[in-house]
């Protein structure tokens, strides 16, 4: 009887080992692709964006790629536009507080992005709308326009919010090797608010967002031909230069994206946000 147990017992500890090593393999496959997405090579896309400090990104849905201040210069010409490019050489860059975002160092550019094969974004238009008002907080209206002819299925959770700040302000929480870094990124109207938090001991700051749950759209919705859908957000953000722009898309390194203007604004030191027309 003590060696049926004895055996029994052997059996699962090998099944339990067995099982464990399944879940470390699983593991590793899903780990993988991940940290390739952000960091190794191969093809990204996204609409080239040069903010008002000139740093370039690839803007994609929700999600950000820098391009290198010294890669960037090809990609002048391809401004506003949803391009694909071959990346050779990518690393990390954005806050050094929050997930990493990919940073282009070496690339060739494919030509357009192709459009996504879930989601519709022809005819569409986003729009960023300053609301400041009476407010000393920033306030803005997301604006999402079907100029096309025929109705347009829209999922909120892919309108993306894209905060981006001087770098200079953010000395030791940056990866970004240009004039500005991206504070808010990865989230949108999808949730109900947003913060973040940098710094070290007592020296911590934080912003964020709130969207107002009365202009919120369902999670899902359709834009009739030439009508239009509001959400207004509102800000929370320490003295600095700021600006922002919205995004719609699903987020994938692979697909065509659209972005709405981009919108200049500083916070001053008593808190007053000043709307800049650039």
């Amino acid at each position: 009887m003590i060696n049926v147990m004895a055996r029994a017992e052997s059996s699962r500890r090998i099944v339990l080992a067995a099982f464990s090593l399944g879940l470390c393999a699983l593991a590793a496959t899903l780990v993988v692709p991940a940290f390739a997405y952000l960091f190794g090579p191969g093809k990204y896309c996204g609409v080239v964006v040069f903010d008002r400090w000139d740093t370039c990104y690839l803007v994609s849905g929700r999600y950000i790629n820098y391009v290198a201040s010294n890669a960037k210069s090809e990609l002048v010409s391809y401004k506003g536009q949803a391009i694909q490019v071959d990346a050779s050489e990518v690393t990390s860059g954005g806050l050094s507080n929050s997930l990493p975002d990919p940073m282009i160092l070496k690339y060739q550019v494919l030509g357009p992005a192709p459009d996504p094969k879930w989601i519709t974004i022809n005819g569409l238009q986003l729009a960023a709308i300053p609301a400041f008002g009476r407010y000393t907080r920033p306030q803005f209206l997301i604006e999402i326009c079907n100029v096309g002819k025929s109705p347009v299925k829209i999922d909120r959770s892919l309108v993306g919010v894209l905060l981006f700040k001087a770098e200079k302000e953010l000395p030791e929480t940056y990866r970004s090797d240009d004039h500005s870094v991206a504070v808010i990124s990865r989230t949108g109207i999808e949730e109900a608010y947003y913060v973040s938090t940098s710094g070290v001991g007592d020296q911590k700051t934080s912003w964020g967002y709130v969207v107002d749950t009365r202009t919120q759209p369902p999670a899902s919705f359709v834009i009739a031909p030439r009508q239009s859908v509001r959400t207004r957000i509102r800000f929370k953000l320490h003295s600095g230069q700021y600006q922002l722009m919205f995004a719609y898309g699903d987020g994938v390194s692979s697909e065509k994206t659209i972005v709405s203007n981009a919108v200049s604004f500083d916070i001053g030191p008593d808190g007053q946000a000043i709307h800049l027309n650039q």
